[in-house]
């Protein structure tokens, strides 16, 4: 097994993933498509943290 790259790449693509789908409910709710629990700019917030540790993760291979 590839643990020392592996890991942080699956983590960090993981999360990438996580921060797709947050945006995307963030661009539905401000479309008003659908009425979510938060406001569009909490999701933002979730969606730019997830980037952040995903660019930190695949940043130590």
């Amino acid at each position: 097994m590839e643990t020392k790259r592996g890991v942080p790449n699956i983590l960090g693509n993981g999360l990438v993933g996580v921060g797709l789908v947050l945006f995307a409910v963030a661009v539905v709710d401000a479309a008003g498509v659908v009425d979510v629990r938060f406001s569009p700019g909490v999701y933002l917030v979730f969606v730019a943290i997830s980037f952040i540790l995903a660019w930190l993760l695949r940043s130590l291979t």
